[in-house]
């Protein structure tokens, strides 16, 4: 055994027991076990049952009229009515998304922890209930208030085309299930496309996808690692995503811009893109801080000390009056929400490169030079040793940022745009509403939302933290 594993032994034996007890015999130990922590949980429980019972009375006792008018507002803003089809084709497609590519990643871990004689199952419906079941309940909670069928059997279908792609991505082969990143990232944009048509970002993110997956492609195969290897993978990526750009755009499907959508959906949407553009930016970010150029460090300190010391609330006032003159003259400017996705993804890559950088200090240097000496290049070092163990360190900070910034979205309001809590004002605006305060019944309604999202995205981070083995070994 080496040093490396008794120290991970030593650390693993050091873990509480992960012991199994009775209901009786559970709460005897944790909650009653002396006298203090007998008062303590008789208190809790007083209060808890209270809270409760006054939630359960209120719902009972509120009129929920202004949600059940208002609920298409809340859920997609300000969506056409007679394009509604669209809307429920993009989301299937994303529920296939989410299906294909978790069940074939679940596969793949469970036939690693199987070569590498580890604890390994497949998980049931059960677990992932657990896992997933404040969303659930509150799509369902929120469905409730519809008054016609659509709505139902469109939750319905979504929750099956979840489970059959789910277990289809199980069961295909290997060679596939390594590529199910590009097939579901591919199926997720189009997805998009279903709503927005194939002009705009749509183009740039599926040259975007071709390019990385050509890349990856190469990469698994026996292609030279000098110089002139390097310009071939360049030379492929750039044709392969100029030919996915002029595919897309020959398509020329009409759509619907994300400056029509609203509501909850379009806050779900902001955070994918800003998260999805920040993440990669962020990580250029932290490894220029810590560049031995002294321009690329300088650019990199200036931006991140300059957004990280701006309220995020005036770069939208920025990006809605000043931002548009950083644009040549003559061209056609980005609509406001356009702009204030720009800012929303630096000050996302801002935060985040600060994470990162935490967690590329944390790295020993021991590791690095051990890396150089085996002949490794420097990209090599940090993407296959650094890189992994920085990110997978960062983790709990990481998951922070990004349910803060899926709250920020809320700060769209300013330069009103109609996101989720944005529709509670205009909701409560209505003629038939004004003056009632039911804001009192709206923001709940907000907040239930907001905390699902919230709350799963926290505990899937406990989650992977723990099969990761973060802060164990």
């Amino acid at each position: 055994m080496t040093d490396v594993d008794a120290m991970i032994a030593e650390a693993e034996r050091k873990q509480p027991p992960n012991e199994k007890l009775p209901p009786g015999e559970w709460a005897k130990k944790h909650l009653f076990n002396n006298w203090y922590n007998t008062v303590i949980t008789v208190v809790m429980a007083a209060v808890i049952i209270g809270l409760a019972g006054g939630a359960i009375r209120w719902v009972l006792t509120t009129d929920f009229a202004i949600i059940r008018k208002s609920l298409r507002l809340f859920m997609i803003g300000q969506f056409p009515r007679e394009e509604l089809t669209r809307l429920w084709v993009s989301f299937l497609l994303m529920a296939v998304t989410l299906g294909f590519t978790s069940g074939a990643t679940a596969h793949n871990s469970y036939e690693d922890a199987l070569e590498k004689d580890l604890p390994a199952r497949k998980e049931s419906w059960l677990d992932l209930f657990r896992r997933f079941w404040a969303i659930v309940f509150v799509l369902i909670f929120f469905a409730s208030f519809a008054r016609t069928l659509p709505p139902y059997l469109g939750l319905a279908a979504v929750f099956a085309t979840v489970v059959i792609t789910r277990e289809l991505g199980w069961r295909i082969t290997r060679a596939v299930r390594d590529r199910a990143a590009f097939i579901g990232t591919g199926i997720g944009i189009a997805s998009f496309l279903a709503l927005a048509g194939t002009g705009g970002l749509g183009r740039w993110a599926y040259a975007l996808l071709f390019a990385a997956w050509a890349t990856f492609e190469l990469g698994r195969r026996d292609v030279r690692s000098d110089n002139v290897g390097t310009l071939i993978r360049i030379a492929v990526a750039v044709v392969a995503g100029g030919v996915a750009f002029f595919i897309v755009d020959a398509l020329d499907i009409d759509g619907f811009g994300w400056d029509r959508w609203g509501g909850l959906h379009l806050n779900i949407f902001v955070t994918v893109v800003g998260l999805g553009l920040g993440l990669p930016f962020g990580i250029l970010l932290a490894m220029g801080r810590r560049s031995e150029l002294p321009i690329i460090k300088a650019a990199s300190v200036l931006f991140i000390e300059f957004v990280r010391g701006v309220p995020l609330i005036s770069l939208l006032l920025f990006s809605n009056l000043m931002l548009g003159l950083f644009f040549p003259l003559g061209s056609d400017l980005p609509s406001e929400l356009t702009l204030a996705m720009i800012v929303i993804m630096g000050f996302s890559a801002a935060y985040i490169a600060e994470i990162v950088r935490g967690g590329l200090q944390s790295v020993p240097k021991g590791q690095i030079e051990a890396a150089q000496a085996s002949g490794l290049s420097p990209g090599a070092v940090q993407r296959l040793v650094v890189l992994p163990q920085a990110l997978r360190n960062v983790i709990p900070a990481m998951v922070g940022q990004f349910i803060s910034l899926f709250k920020d979205t809320s700060l769209l309001s300013i330069i009103g745009v109609l996101e989720f809590l944005n529709v509670s004002a205009v909701a409560n605006a209505q003629t038939e509403f004004i003056g009632k305060g039911l804001a009192v019944v709206t923001y709940p309604f907000v907040a239930l939302g907001f905390w699902a999202f919230a709350y799963t995205m926290s505990k899937e981070s406990r989650r992977l933290e723990t099969k990761l083995g973060v802060g164990i070994r």
